[in-house]
């Protein structure tokens, strides 16, 4: 009789189903605050990854990690199969549109100049850069070069120094040490609610060097497919997900 019990219940464990392991999904990222930033103690935090994690609450089906690349090496990267997609990207930003889709995302994106501020220096400084100097953040594209990203280029062409962080460029020009920069408004704002005392020493342009719409990027043939990821995400708009971790890092730009 006890034989027979266990023989039942041996023949019950092997008819249920064994659970599925999440298939992992790795999604690449490079400096580019406040969506990806890389601290000081060399830990990896900010928007996307705060996402990621929000992502693996929300469902079991996947496991979203992170994967760290360059501005630079996001694309051999991306091809080689290092990573399946980007979140916060753009796929003007020299993408093959062979090689990855894009699923437009819900927030807005802008670029400005900002110069040191100074006696008589008001918007008509930014109206011509011939002669000025400009710090480029490595690897990133700007409108005013045409998105073009050879450095040779960029020096020859528009006197431009490179630097490898947005603070760098904040700091090179209140320094004197060049005329301009360009960095992304949200994570200037965010700068200068930690350090108020630059505030008053830089000149904002009110124009900008580029508006554009943030996509979650999808290396063709991987997974999870366009469809998945647009419920995954309209799921996280839906519940209010994706506006309160926007806003918590002073982002409110959300578009329709």
């Amino acid at each position: 009789m006890r034989m027979h019990v266990l023989a039942l219940l041996a023949s019950l464990l092997l008819s249920v189903p064994a659970l599925a392991e999440p298939r992992v999904v790795t999604v690449g990222g490079y400096v580019f605050p406040p969506f990806v930033e890389l601290t000081s103690a060399d830990e990896w935090r900010g928007i996307t990854l705060t996402l990621l994690d929000e992502l693996n609450q929300l469902q079991q089906d996947y496991y979203f990690e992170f994967y760290p690349t360059s501005a630079g090496r996001r694309y051999t990267d991306m091809k080689a199969g290092r990573f399946q997609m980007m979140l916060f990207e753009n796929p003007d930003w020299g993408w093959s549109q062979d090689e990855v889709e894009g699923l437009k995302g819900a927030v807005m994106g802008r670029e400005v100049f900002i110069a040191r501020k100074q006696s008589g220096r008001d918007q008509a400084f930014f109206a011509n850069f011939s002669g000025k100097s400009i710090a480029l953040f490595s690897g990133y594209h700007y409108a005013f070069a045409d998105f073009v990203t050879n450095k040779q280029f960029l020096r020859s062409e528009h006197n431009a120094v490179f630097t490898q962080s947005q603070e760098s460029n904040v700091q090179m020009v209140l320094r004197g040490r060049v005329d301009l920069a360009v960095v992304t408004q949200a994570w200037l704002e965010s700068y200068l609610e930690r350090y108020p005392q630059y505030r008053d020493r830089l000149l904002v342009s009110e124009q900008p060097d580029q508006l554009y719409q943030h996509y979650v990027l999808r290396r063709r043939g991987s997974n999870p497919d366009m469809a998945t990821l647009q419920h995954l995400f309209e799921q996280l708009k839906s519940n209010g997900t994706l506006e309160r971790v926007l806003t918590e890092h002073g982002i409110n730009a959300i578009a329709e």
